[in-house]
């Protein structure tokens, strides 16, 4: 489990957003994940719920995840935050976003991220470009376990290049689309740039405020290599709902 000050972060988020001027729109996303690759042992897991405030130019959003089943830990293994603005422009719609992560992707290990992203979208295509800054950090168990020395327990990641290309079947507000990304970003975690995710994924809107989805996620690693590696495979379904 994370330390207690990540749940006060989260607890304190919450209640920022709730705060929130209460006339704007509410969105909620809900969905489970459920595949895996190399390192997960079987079968993992993981379920996620995220909410976001917009109101006017601007969107504020928090979630968390949660471990349903995994080989390494059980529970509470990740948190975001972030802060997004709209950018006017004559003919291309941009959104610029700060964020920040926090994951336990092993029982010894916690690793954060925060950075900056540039969004943009048009009709059937969107592309997101970025940079973020990476900390990996040993648990205070791992630092005890293997007695460590405490002054070098962190490794610190800059300026990691961020990137995803989307292309839809038809324009992203029709009732129903079909599309594949490339990317190196979820919302959960942020893979180096060698090791770039397929995506495929549908999504049909049913009476408004829902949006069912569903996504088939391709990891692999090495694309520097001569052949590209298999890494993992992972299913994904949920739920976006517009609170009125």
């Amino acid at each position: 489990m994370f330390p207690k000050t990540s749940l006060k972060v989260l607890f304190i988020s919450l209640l920022f957003l709730y705060d929130i001027n209460m006339m704007a729109q509410p969105e909620l996303t809900i969905y489970t994940d459920a595949g895996k690759n190399n390192t997960s042992k079987g079968l993992f897991i993981k379920s996620a719920t995220m909410g976001c405030y917009k109101f006017g130019k601007n969107r504020v959003g928090t979630g968390f995840q949660l471990d349903l089943k995994n080989s390494n830990n059980y529970g509470f293994s990740g948190y975001t935050i972030n802060i997004s603005r709209n950018l006017l422009t004559k003919r291309i719609p941009l959104e610029l976003q700060g964020f920040f992560v926090l994951t336990r992707p092993y029982d010894l290990l916690q690793e954060t991220n925060w950075g900056t992203l540039l969004k943009m979208k048009h009709k059937r295509f969107g592309m997101e470009l970025g940079t973020n800054f990476r900390t990996y950090t040993l648990t205070k168990q791992a630092i005890k376990d293997y007695d460590s020395d405490k002054h070098s327990t962190k490794i610190h990641e800059v300026f990691n290049l961020m990137y995803s290309f989307n292309f839809f079947l038809k324009p992203t507000d029709e009732q129903w689309n079909v599309g594949l990304s490339v990317t190196n970003i979820d919302h959960y975690i942020i893979n180096q740039e060698t090791n770039p995710v397929f995506n495929l994924q549908g999504f049909y809107k049913l009476k408004s405020p829902v949006k069912l989805f569903a996504q088939a996620w391709y990891k692999t690693a090495g694309i520097t290599n001569l052949n590209l590696n298999y890494f993992g495979f992972f299913l994904r379904t949920g739920i976006i709902w517009n609170i009125n």
